[in-house]
Order: structure tokens, then C-alpha cells, then sequence
């Protein structure tokens, strides 16, 4: 078992993409890629920075575990990769799950709110 989802990082239009997959990472996607997009903010604009920085943000609390996560590419436009996928859009500058939504309003929506 587990709450495994797949982030697709997309960088042009075509070839090949980087996916971070999670183990355990379905049930707070959201509020965690928000925090993630906005720590990459300062780079955002080079996807190839921006993408380690998202990376490493989602993974920042087991990046030296054995299991949790794996990194690997994907040469196709089909994403149905058996579990839940998130297109992390650099081209679009947006996140799809069902819908695109630009990563401000994504990080607006989704960021915790501190009290």
C-alpha cells in the first residue's frame, strides 16, 4: 500500500521528462508542491534549477533514505504512469491534475496559511 503519485517535470514541448515518483506523497501533494514552487520561486524561470529545487524541496526530509521516492524519465506525451500524475509544466509555467492552473494561483491556493 501507499499514496504514490508521479511529478512530471516538462520542459519543452517535446521529448523527454523527468519524474520524481512518491511513495507516500498523494495525500498533501498539493500544500507541498505549493511550498516547493514557492521555494523555487527565484528560479522558476530556468526549469532546469527549478526542477532540482522542487525536487529536493519535496524530498528535503528523506533525501538520504533508501525508499520514499525515485527520479526517472519518461519519452512520451502519455502520462498514465499507474498512479496519480502531476504535470509540473515549465512551457505553461502550470501544475495539471485534472486542470492547468499557473503556478502563482496554485501557490496561492494551496500555500499553508500561518496564524
Amino acid at each position: 500500500m501507499g499514496a504514490r503519485i508521479n511529478f512530471v517535470f516538462q520542459d519543452s514541448e517535446k521529448g523527454p521528462r523527468v519524474v520524481l515518483y512518491s511513495h507516500w506523497g498523494e495525500t498533501e501533494w498539493e500544500r507541498d508542491l505549493a511550498m516547493a514552487l514557492q521555494h523555487a520561486k527565484p528560479r522558476l524561470g530556468d526549469s532546469a534549477y527549478g526542477t532540482r529545487m522542487i525536487i529536493s524541496y519535496l524530498m528535503q526530509d528523506s533525501i538520504l533514505e533508501e525508499t520514499g521516492f525515485g527520479i526517472y524519465a519518461i519519452s512520451n506525451d502519455g502520462y498514465d504512469l499507474g498512479e496519480q500524475t502531476i504535470l509540473i509544466d515549465f512551457t505553461t509555467n502550470t501544475v495539471t491534475d485534472n486542470v492547468s492552473v499557473a503556478f502563482d494561483k496554485f501557490v496561492a491556493a494551496y500555500s499553508p496559511v500561518l496564524v
